[in-house]
């Protein structure tokens, strides 16, 4: 709520008025004008806030299932002082309950309150599987970058059978052949208008760095590699995932004939045989019956072939591109990427064979080979550099989770008090240095910057990453025989 909301329901309406009239309750709430029309803010703490802001169309009725189009005009002054609701998602058990709708696509900017010139802008691109979660989230607060000269955005898009459903129907009714990969249609819109709006908030849209976690890294993965979000960034950050598994991650990989029947499929479990009758359920309809949903890779149109075969014909938007997992991935997430059979049973006992819980370590491995495979390919077959990092540092009151799957997002964005831990000066300094290396590679293209440990660039033939941890340094490749192993076992696989 606002301050003059307070002050009104206090019955002080009149002070309320005097206030508004003032120079510094003028300078708490910015007003910005967009294409669509002008916004207001808050402002406080040296930095400009606005959230809920429409980048879209509400994507319901006979526009549930098609490519976002511009959000409409408005005429009168927003107030962009709220977040929007989430995306509908099926709730996890274990999560608070947030708003959701259909009508989600919106984004949040947080920028300097001055700015004597054009800033970097880094959008943020949330994980989930993407099946849940919201770009406000409180661990995504971004504040932080905001004081260190960046122009933070974070976005919603379209999750699950809403942003990822393929069928027959939709295919013949698209323009462009093809269905499925809504919500990476989503985030090509808000990058569309990030190009189109934020230098009024100050950014440079010149300097667009888009980066995720889990999910949200898949799909930087996937603008990577699409030619249709060509020039709309100018560098990559993927966390912990990629779409270079050729198993397709959690699902399977499906090409468009593949996705349409499982997706006619899923209609038909809902008793929803046409698209007519399926665009007539409610989104709790939907959602009742629950399964996987993930982008499908050959669309030809997002993406007219595989994410690794983009990348290995060096077709890739050639950008400089930083990426990297955590020491025990799988202490949290347990996905089986790796499995025992007769032509490797003797490798993968030395490796796995001996341990109490081999799913953990082979999903962390899983991850790590994800990673680093981004890195050597774009050093391979790109222009612009790229980096690699190990994060090793357990959350103090979780360490027998270890270095967990999504735990170092708090240290990027500086918001440890967003979750309830003992925190301690080494993870203090640990997050400023995530946060000074992210700026810097926002920036410059380059995580190096003046007082930061020195990270070489990734050099596939002498392969060196950067341990982020409280004694930060560089180290060769972690596990490097099990790695050696995912090589082999995966491209058998491809």
């Amino acid at each position: 709520m606002t301050l003059t909301h307070h002050l009104r329901t206090a019955g002080a309406s009149l002070i309320a008025l005097a206030l508004l009239a003032s120079p510094a309750l003028a300078q708490s709430q910015p007003t910005v004008q967009t294409e669509q029309g002008k916004i207001r803010g808050t402002a406080a703490d040296g930095v400009k806030r606005f959230y809920g802001i429409p980048f879209a169309t509400a994507p319901v009725g006979d526009l549930r299932w098609k490519a976002p189009i511009a959000a409409p005009r408005w005429q009168r002054e927003r107030s962009a002082t709220a977040f929007g609701p989430a995306c509908f998602q099926a709730s996890p058990p274990d999560r608070p309950a947030m708003p959701m709708s259909e009508d989600c696509l919106t984004l949040n900017v947080w920028a300097p309150a001055e700015a004597k010139e054009p800033l970097p802008v880094m959008v943020w691109i949330h994980g989930g599987g993407y099946l849940a979660g919201a770009n406000s989230e409180p661990q995504f607060e971004g504040s932080n970058f905001a004081r260190r000269g960046v122009v933070l955005v974070t976005i919603n898009y379209r999750l699950g059978p809403l942003g990822f459903l393929a069928h027959p129907e939709l295919t013949e009714e698209a323009s462009y052949g093809a269905s499925g990969n809504y919500g990476i249609l989503d985030q090509i819109a808000a990058l569309k208008w990030v190009q189109a709006n934020i230098a009024a908030f100050g950014g440079n849209p010149g300097n667009v760095t888009i980066f995720g976690e889990s999910a949200g890294a898949g799909a930087v993965n996937i603008l990577q590699a699409s030619p249709l979000a060509r020039g709309l960034f100018h560098k990559v950050i993927g966390e912990s995932t990629s779409q270079f598994d050729p198993d397709g991650g959690l699902v399977g990989r499906k090409d468009m004939r593949q996705a349409e029947a499982y997706g006619k499929a899923f209609g038909e479990k809902l008793g929803a045989p046409s698209l007519a009758a399926l665009r007539a359920l409610s989104p709790e309809q939907i959602y009742s019956q629950f399964t996987f949903f993930w982008p499908t890779e050959l669309d030809g149109y997002v993406l007219p072939d595989l994410v690794y075969h983009v990348f290995a014909q060096g077709k890739q938007n050639d950008v400089p591109t930083l990426v990297g997992s955590n020491s025990d991935e799988g202490g949290t997430i347990k996905v089986p990427w790796v499995k025992r059979d007769d032509t490797n049973a003797a490798t993968y006992d030395r490796l796995y064979g001996g341990l109490s819980d081999p799913l953990r370590q082979s999903s962390t491995d899983a991850v790590q080979w994800q990673m680093r495979v981004w890195a050597q390919l774009q050093a391979r077959t790109g222009k612009q550099k790229s980096w690699l990092y190990w994060f090793d540092q357990p959350w103090p009151g979780r360490k027998a989770d270890g270095a967990f799957h999504g735990n170092e997002i708090v240290y990027v964005f500086g918001t440890l008090n967003a979750e309830q831990q003992p925190w301690a000066d080494e993870d203090r300094t640990l997050s400023n240095l995530m946060t000074d290396y992210w700026v810097s590679f926002a920036r410059d293209g380059d995580p190096n910057g003046a007082g930061l440990p020195q990270w070489p660039n990734y050099d596939p033939a002498a392969p060196r990453l950067m341990r982020l941890a409280p004694r930060p340094g560089v180290i060769p490749t972690p596990r490097a025989e099990a790695q050696a192993f995912l090589d082999a076992y995966f491209e058998a696989r491809r």
